[in-house]
């Protein structure tokens, strides 16, 4: 059941009972239609497209009401959409062959309540080839923490024993312990959160002769980027007892050296990483491609306008955040290079929307 609670009654204040997956449709329709960022706009286009998309349909089926919604919204099972959401929308793992995916949280901003820093956030992890959301979890801000709630998609997901980038803040035992006590490879960035783990690699980096070392160059956006990497065999690297569990394989170091074209002036940054995995180049390239998951985030951010999107009720928070994860699954079908075009487009004529949705069996 999508109800939180099958005992819900989903009639509004007047009687009249709506379906939930056609609320949750007629929500979806009006994010592809780039009416995201405010809850009044989103309403509006599914006011507005209702009876075309019920004659469409071939049902019957009454419009919500505006200040209905969030009340409708808040009776949504966040964990049975998501298991729905990636039941049909997943991404196939090939299980001879483990694939890199990214994960990262985000804060979902209109959920911050006045005055305070925190709101509810989203914790996603995102294939790096396909740049597909496969599995995602939430947490409160302002009293949970990002690292357990990216620890527990990961084991329930079954992705630990896949291969895993994540930012130095999920630099710790029980993190890398469940990846790889599970089989999985982990590359996790090395900072000063960890600083005695950082001081003993950068003290035994000047005894260890380079294992490999690679140069990339990337043009674009107005700079020249050359990225050097070098990896080290740590294995016998003196660690901390917590670490023991954990299998460290390599160090790797990774100076960015970047030019601007009009200035030709040059910024320098190095970073480290540390990874249970052996084969450096597919880790180096693994390094380069972590940025899935802000490319991901952008698109949330900028395409979608997820940031405007303010509501106090938690669990509205959620709900439109697993639409705009269908969404961006369902954008990416279009093959479209440019995706706010695509959604003007679906503004524009909402019959080509809807035979485009039929087109790839959704309607």
């Amino acid at each position: 059941e999508l109800q939180s609670c099958t005992a819900l009654d989903l009639r509004d204040p007047r009687g009249r009972r709506h379906s939930l997956a056609f609320v949750l449709l007629t929500l979806t329709l009006a994010l592809l239609r780039g009416r995201d960022g405010n809850l009044s706009s989103t309403h509006r286009s599914m006011r507005n497209t209702h009876q075309e998309l019920c004659i469409f349909l071939g049902e019957e089926h009454r419009c919500i009401s505006r200040s209905h919604l969030s009340v409708f919204l808040e009776k949504v099972c966040v964990e049975t959409f998501d298991n729905l959401l990636f039941t049909y929308y997943g991404l196939t793992l090939n299980e001879e062959e483990k694939q890199w995916f990214s994960g990262d949280g985000k804060e979902l901003r209109g959920s911050i309540p006045k005055g305070k820093t925190r709101g509810q956030a989203i914790v996603q992890l995102v294939s790096h080839e396909e740049r597909e959301v496969i599995a995602q979890n939430f947490y409160d801000g302002l009293k949970e923490s990002e690292k357990p709630a990216l620890r527990h998609v990961l084991s329930t997901s079954g992705l630990n024993g896949q291969k895993i980038t994540l930012d130095a803040l999920h630099l710790c035992p029980a993190t890398t312990e469940l990846i790889a006590q599970a089989g999985g490879v982990f590359v996790i960035g090395l900072k000063e959160n960890q600083s005695e783990l950082m001081s003993e690699m950068l003290r035994s980096l000047e005894q260890l002769a380079v294992l490999q070392r690679c140069t990339t160059l990337d043009l674009g956006h107005g700079r020249i980027e050359e990225r050097n990497y070098q990896s080290y065999c740590i294995r016998d690297v003196y660690m901390d007892k917590r670490w023991q569990n954990t299998h460290f394989e390599l160090l790797i170091k990774v100076t960015r050296t970047r030019t601007c074209k009009k200035t030709d002036q040059k910024s320098r940054e190095v970073n480290y990483y540390l990874s249970n995995g052996t084969r450096s180049k597919d880790i180096f390239n693994a390094i380069r491609k972590h940025w899935s998951v802000e490319v991901n985030n952008h698109l949330r951010d900028v395409t979608l306008n997820e940031d405007h999107m303010r509501s106090k009720k938690k669990n509205v928070q959620k709900v439109m955040a697993q639409v705009r994860t269908l969404v961006i699954k369902l954008l990416r079908k279009t093959n479209a290079q440019n995706w706010v075009a695509q959604t003007e487009c679906f503004l524009d004529n909402f019959k080509q929307l809807l035979k485009w949705l039929k087109k790839i069996n959704f309607l």
